[in-house]
């Protein structure tokens, strides 16, 4: 295999896209737990605890409801920044994939130059030693 000047780059930009890749898990991974955070709240705030019994109890039924119902909201925010900063997460992934693919389309094509010129060299090498044998049977 031809080895080019590149080849140090490209491995530095495979490094990046895979330290992008691992932060694009760990974002997704956030929002999808926030998303399940999000219904869970949201189903505990749809709930109605609410019995018949005195007053007092119908009130911590009130203030718990209320509670929950501000969860929700809470759970549904910290659900947005996360989506928000794994957005620019996704980003960061791509620019880095997208540099990391043009180093590795650069370094094969100029891999596939060297080969090419190397085997160039070596047809000419086997063409003056065919001439050469040419001429010595024909002596």
């Amino acid at each position: 295999m031809v080895r080019t000047r590149l080849d140090t780059v490209v491995k530095v930009k495979e490094h990046v896209e895979e330290k992008a890749g691992l932060a694009l898990a760990r974002a997704e991974s956030a929002v999808s737990a926030a998303h399940v955070k999000v219904e869970d709240a949201r189903r505990l705030a749809s709930q109605d605890f609410r019995v018949r019994a005195d007053i007092s109890q119908w009130e911590v039924a009130e203030l718990a409801h209320h509670r929950a119902i501000s969860d929700a909201k809470k759970a549904q925010k910290e659900l947005e920044v996360l989506q928000k900063s794994a957005a620019v997460v996704r980003t960061q992934f791509v620019s880095a994939h997208q540099a990391a693919e043009v180093v590795r389309r650069v370094a094969t094509h100029r891999r596939d130059e060297a080969l090419h010129e190397m085997n160039r060299i070596e047809d000419k090498a086997l063409d003056e030693a065919a001439s050469m044998l040419f001429v010595r049977k024909a002596s």
